[in-house]
Order: structure tokens, then sequence, then C-alpha cells
């Protein structure tokens, strides 16, 4: 400190940064104290018929305020199997096994970096904003078995949404539900046949809701997303939906897409959804035909006007009367995707059908939002800087782009990590954190060390004795 003071280098920077390490070793020191003393609560409360005490092992966590090491009991099972087994009682009530060795505070600050930046950048934040050091090989890791966790938390539910056909508690009229596709470069070093794939999503919500003049966002939305096949995927999304909602009570299902051949398998055997072909791509489609403004202006027009067989036999026409080989395979095509879609060109608001009513606060607006939620779960993480990756990698990464997207990370990664300290213990963490520990103890300070006065048991000297009258207060020294 007074090195620090003669070089004139203190400021309110590293005030606060030296301020935040102190905070940090003195939270690592007291949660060390915690686990330690759950490890004898558990050491006094086990069955002992069962769990033979065989020592103690040092191991670390890795928590917001950085690693905290501690030692934990290892028992030795006696279930009577021939196999040797050991456990950490500890470890297994913490739930240290979902994510390894770190806390669900810190898993949740890293899964909710990676969404936005890549594994070097949330390395250097979690390390610049928090007390732990973690390197991206690390941030890797975590962020693998994070998303395997949720993947492993998706298939139990379609395992029980086929069993028992279970459903959740809430309840909606309106279900609104949109898919697409994305392609994502896949690693040199993958195997397999392609050099890309593809990441399929699906989206479904209640409606709109207002949040401000002439704004508005989904209601509910959430996100699912998978590599597999479209019949694996179409059971994913259902138990999904099935999770949240009580699917009985659901009268209409209004699905938009693209037209994608394995999009129809997700709603095609379903008589209670209306499908509509998605706006955009319907003129993207008219658009990239190129042959001029007059046949943009006519297709258009007879689609506004919603006069679908017109419009088909005007699209034919114009494609038996064009000379080019190459505007007569892109009308063709143009032809192909309408009249494929002709039940679909109609949004859903045009057609006639009476509506059900809406949550409260809730609207009908137009569909469409299915590219802009690829662009945030994927394309905005994954299709930029020359990225290339896996099939697991990626689908790991994009698991937790998915919640956060639907705005449930937080929500999730507690369910995967629930851990309930017992009632005693619960306590005295009250304890330690009420306002009125702090005049009894907080207020005083950190006493530190007891030790005796610097040179008092030394050779005196006028500076060493001038310095002694310094730190009592009784004489003032200029640095």
């Amino acid at each position: 400190m007074i090195n620090i003071l003669q070089e004139n280098k203190i400021n309110f920077k590293s005030l606060e940064k030296n301020i935040f390490k102190y905070g940090c070793e003195v939270a690592c020191e007291e949660l060390k104290n915690m686990l330690q003393e759950i490890d004898r609560w558990l050491m006094k409360t086990r069955n002992k018929a069962i769990y033979r005490h065989k020592g103690h092992r040092k191991t670390c966590i890795k928590t917001l305020m950085g690693e905290v090491e501690y030692s934990r009991a290892v028992y030795e099972v006696m279930d009577g199997s021939s196999e040797r087994k050991f456990v950490y009682l500890l470890d297994e009530y913490m739930g240290f096994d979902c994510v390894g060795f770190v806390s669900s505070n810190l898993a949740e600050k890293i899964a909710d970096n990676i969404c936005e930046c890549s594994y070097a950048q949330t390395a250097k934040n979690i390390t610049d904003l928090t007390g732990q050091s973690i390197s991206h090989q690390g941030v890797w890791n975590i962020v693998q078995k994070l998303g395997k966790k949720v993947e492993e938390q998706e298939n139990r539910y379609i395992e029980l949404n086929k069993d028992i056909n279970f459903h959740g508690d809430r309840e909606t009229k309106v279900l609104m539900e949109e898919a697409d596709g994305v392609i994502v470069r896949k690693q040199k070093r993958c195997k397999g046949k392609g050099k890309n794939f593809e990441i399929k999503l699906a989206l479904f919500h209640e409606g709109w809701k207002q949040t401000g003049k002439d704004r508005f966002e989904l209601a509910e939305k959430n996100v699912v997303c998978g590599i597999e096949s479209s019949k694996e995927f179409t059971k994913r999304k259902e138990a999904m939906i099935a999770k949240i909602y009580n699917t009985d009570e659901i009268e209409m299902r209004i699905f938009n897409s693209d037209g994608g051949s394995w999009i129809r398998t997700l709603y095609e055997n379903d008589d209670s959804i209306c499908h509509q072909l998605d706006p955009f791509h319907v003129n993207k489609a008219i658009k990239g035909v190129g042959i001029g403004k007059d046949f943009e202006y006519t297709v258009f027009n007879y689609l506004k006007t919603m006069q679908i067989d017109e419009m088909l036999t005007y699209v034919e026409a114009v494609m038996n009367s064009v000379e080019e080989d190459e505007e007569i395979a892109k009308v063709l095509e143009l032809y192909r995707y309408l009249s494929n879609n002709r039940d679909s060109l109609i949004p859903y608001q045009n057609r006639g059908i009476e509506l059900p009513e809406l949550n409260d606060g809730l609207v009908y607006k137009g569909m469409g939002n299915a590219e802009h939620n690829v662009y945030l779960t994927v394309a905005k993480r994954m299709k930029h800087r020359s990225a290339a990756w896996s099939e697991e990698g990626s689908l790991n990464l994009c698991k937790i782009v998915c919640l956060k997207v639907s705005h449930k990370l937080s929500e999730t990664l507690e369910t995967i990590s629930n851990i309930v300290l017992p009632e005693n213990f619960r306590e005295r963490v009250t304890d330690i954190l009420s306002a009125g520990r702090v005049p009894q103890k907080v207020g005083k300070g950190y006493l530190g060390k007891i030790c005796s006065m610097p040179y008092t048991n030394a050779s005196m000297t006028d500076t060493r004795r001038s310095f002694i009258k310094w730190l009592k207060g009784t004489e003032t020294i200029n640095f």
C-alpha cells in the first residue's frame, strides 16, 4: 500500500478491482466452510450400514467468486456387490454431476454470454467480470454439457408424450406455429456426407401483445431445434408443446412456413392445423423470376385479390410464351411452387374462417416471424466469421440459444441443477446475508491475523520510529 501511495498509482479503478478481489476471496472461504459443514452433516446422517467412510479427498468447484477448494468425504458402497464402488455424497447431494464442478450461477453466465460471443470472447468476459478465470476450452466443455442436458430433458418429454400422452397446465384456444431450416457449414474433420448440414427450427406462440405504440411482440414464444429427420423432429416439437399446454383445449393451430418438403410432415397429418405459405417467401419467389415488372405486378395483383386459379393460369401462359431456356426454367419453378401450395397462398386472416378468441390482451397479426428467429437462434451466432461446426457441437450451442430466445434460459438451467439446502443451513445462509449481521461483524471490517507492531522487536532507527508513530496515528508522514 505504501509503495502504491509513493508511486502515486492508486486510483478508483484499481481500488475497485482490489476490493472486488478481496470480497471474492472472503466469499470463497465462506462457501468452502459451508460445503464442508454440509459434508459433515451428510456424514453424520448417512446410512452407515451402506456407506463406509474411507477418508477425505480434495476437489475444486468453479464459482462466480473464483475457485473454491475444499475437502469432502469418500464412501465405499456396501451393497453386497462383488465390485467395489466409491461415491462422494456431497457431490451427489449438490448435483455436481449435472454440469461438472461448476456452479449453476457461473454456468448460467457462460450460457448467456455464449449466445452472443465466441468461445474465446466469452472466456474473456467471464474472466474480466467475475472472480473466476476460465479458458475458451473450459467454456466449450460447459456449453456441451449444458446442451446435452437440455436435449436429455427434451428426450424425456418425448418418451412421456409417447407413453402417457401427458400435457401441461397452460391453456390457449389458438397456437401459432412456424418452422424453417438453416444450412450450417460442417467442419472438415467431421465424417459424413456433404459439406453442410441443416438445423431445423420450430417456433410456437399464443399471439401478439402490444408493448408500445405500434410495437408488438410474440406472447409466450418458444423455439425448438434439432438436426434429426423431419419425422423425429415432429415428435420433439409436439412433446415440447404438450409439456407446456393442455393440448385438449387448443381449438386451432395456425402454421406458417416456406413450403419446404420436410416441413410438410410437421402439419400435413393434423386436421386442426390451418397452414399458410409464408408471405416473405412467396414474394421472394415471384421477384426471383426476373422477367419484368409487368409480370410481377400482375401476379401480385392476382394474389392480393385472391384469384388463385387466374394467377396460376397466367403464370402458365407466361411460361409457354417466353423463349429463353433459363426464363422457362424460372417460371416453371415458380408455377410448381405456387400450384403445390395453392391451398396455402391466402393468409389465414383473409380466408373468412371464424377465429377463436385469444388470451387476454393478445391480438391477431400477420405471420412471418420464422426468418427473424432463424437469425436470432442460428444465423447470428453460427453463420458469420467463416465459422464451421460439428453437428453435435452446433446442436448443443443451438439448444442454449433457443432457451435464451424463448426467455427460458435461467428457468431451464435451474431445473437441471435444482439444489435445496437443509433447513438448518438455510437459516445460517440467512444469518450470513442478513442486514442484522452488518453492524455486528461485517461493519467492523475484516480484522485479519493478529500480529505485533512492525519493528517493535528490532533495532530502532529514526525512520522506523517515525513509521511506528505513523501507524499509531500520532505522527504524519509526507510520502
